[in-house]
């Protein structure tokens, strides 16, 4: 692979990390913007919910019976929508997790690829005064430090 080959091959592999990172970036903002309409949407509902309790005791304000039953409903739907929230909520964090796992990974490996591929193409007069890109002296000096 020649130097300019070289050169392209880095700057196209930078050009697709940060590709797959803003990617990555959009995908988890859909996300939030998905739970927080379900959240307004649950919060709408629960409104609903607890002003037709108001509206039933409003026209029916000896009828215990009756507005037992529809509190009671009303908690039991309320109860329902926050554990789908719960659960809508830890299915997104964690495929998120997943998302960006697998980015870091992709781009650790992109990276060692690229440092391999530009450490085999520096020109001689660097590899010799360079000892970091010289592999063998680069390990002594680890070892010794």
């Amino acid at each position: 692979m020649s130097a300019r080959e070289s050169i392209d091959r880095l700057f196209e592999t930078m050009i697709e990390r940060q590709e797959s990172s803003f990617d990555t970036i959009k995908s988890i903002n859909e996300r939030y913007y998905r739970f927080v309409r379900s959240v307004v949407e649950a919060t709408r509902q629960g409104a609903h919910d607890w002003t037709n309790v108001g509206r039933g005791w409003a026209e029916r304000p000896t009828d215990i019976v009756g507005l037992y039953e529809s509190a009671s409903e009303a908690i039991s739907n309320d109860q329902a929508r926050r554990i789908a929230l719960r659960q809508e909520m830890l299915e997104d964090l964690a495929e998120s997790q997943r998302e960006s796992r697998e980015v870091v990974r992709r781009s650790f490996g992109e990276v060692r690829e690229v440092v391999e591929r530009v450490q085999e193409n520096a020109p001689a007069f660097l590899r010799a005064r360079v000892p970091s890109l010289r592999r063998d002296e680069a390990e002594t000096v680890a070892k010794e430090a």
